[in-house]
């Protein structure tokens, strides 16, 4: 597993079901199928994310690599118990994920997506996990 360095990681949005290849296919707010990916992090290349406990703040740039027509509308944390995520900026395309790691977590960040065009939202959720530290 790596440091808890800055990390990178970029989503991608559809207005249709996937064809696999690493889509997730999810219902928008307005019942319509859609789709989407995440690439980069560093607990695979899904956008999961996985740091140490002990070891210092961890940074994750999210970056919404979609269409023009999606924006980011919010970022929100399930499972953080222990209350160390938190989320910075407000640009349509971009956001930092804090992560205090100082205390064991299984979390996920959903982001919430609008489609502009269709007035739609669409959730998009994977894991931020921190474990012990050796």
């Amino acid at each position: 597993m790596p440091g808890n360095n800055p990390t990178n990681t970029s989503l991608d949005v559809r207005n249709s079901s996937s064809s696999g290849d690493g889509w997730i296919d999810v219902a928008g707010s307005n019942g319509a199928p859609y789709s989407y990916k995440y690439t980069g992090g560093n607990n695979g290349n899904n956008g999961a994310l996985s740091f140490r406990v002990g070891g210092g703040n961890a940074a994750v740039n999210l970056t919404l690599a979609a269409d023009a027509r999606y924006t980011i509308q919010s970022v929100a944390f399930t499972g953080d118990n222990a209350q160390q995520l938190t989320v910075q900026g407000n640009a349509p395309h971009n956001r930092v994920i804090n992560d205090r790691c100082s205390e064991v977590i299984d979390a996920q960040y959903k982001v919430t997506v609008l489609d502009t065009v269709a007035n739609a939202t669409v959730p998009c959720d994977p894991a931020i996990r921190n474990v012990p530290g050796q």
